[in-house]
């Protein structure tokens, strides 16, 4: 390549990176305005997570699979990040001490798996007091299966040291009931509202066990496991 056009070329990578960049901002910021069909309207459309793995900062693997029944709140940072990412987890550390949000489980997950090392979010979580059966610390060894997760599973891009202000919240059937502005104290106060209706909730394999106690029809064997291996999953890269 001519050394004399090599500036043109850079100039225009740079500006098709910044543009791919934009796009998946503005899928996301598209995403949550369609709070149009949020919870609170009868729940967003989305079919049920697929199941992913990461590391906690215990060194424990954290499922997703096992929060089935559960509700749980999920949200990007960095320990590194000097944007919003300390009014983000104040934010989250001041709902998770909520009377009301004690059987709600807090998945921090970071965008900076290179810097943010088990004992750095141990670190971190320490320095946010965090509850460590309840405000979980977790990361993956590759960035873009952390990347993949937020885009296609949870619907909330991320970039590399880059992320939005929203939390997601995920109901006890594993599916996203809606997504608040973590920042944001009018906005967290909606999602706290959205948090509270998903606990009044039973999961269905409850309300199911309900009906089925009041009704003399039993449940169909194997109806659960069979629920399960229809759902596919998300693997991590090995570590290299």
């Amino acid at each position: 390549m001519n050394n004399s056009t090599l500036p043109y070329w850079l100039t225009f990578a740079v500006l098709l990176a910044a543009l791919y960049g934009g796009f998946k901002w503005y899928q996301v910021e598209r995403y949550h305005a369609a709070g149009a069909a949020s919870y609170e309207e009868g729940g967003l459309d989305l079919p049920p997570l697929t199941d992913f793995e990461l590391t906690e900062r215990s060194g424990k693997t954290f499922r997703s699979a096992d929060m089935q029944g559960k509700v749980w709140v999920v949200s990007f940072f960095f320990s590194s990040c000097t944007g919003t990412c300390s009014r983000l987890n104040a934010g989250i550390s001041e709902l998770s001490r909520r009377p009301e949000a004690k059987d709600v489980t807090f998945v921090s997950i970071t965008v900076d798996p290179m810097t943010d090392t088990l004992p750095k979010l141990r670190e971190y979580a320490d320095r946010h007091h965090a509850d460590p059966d309840r405000w979980l610390f977790c990361r993956a060894d590759d960035f873009d299966y952390i990347k993949r997760l937020a885009d296609d599973v949870l619907h909330v891009g991320v970039m590399y040291q880059g992320h939005k202000d929203y939390a997601v919240i995920i109901d006890r059937n594993g599916k996203i009931a809606d997504m608040f502005n973590a920042v944001s104290t009018s906005d967290s106060k909606r999602g706290m509202k959205i948090i509270q209706k998903c606990l009044a909730e039973p999961a269905k394999s409850e309300a199911k066990l309900t009906q089925q106690t009041d009704s003399p029809a039993s449940p169909a064997p194997g109806a659960a496991a069979s629920q399960a291996n229809e759902r596919a999953a998300v693997k991590p890269k090995e570590a290299a």
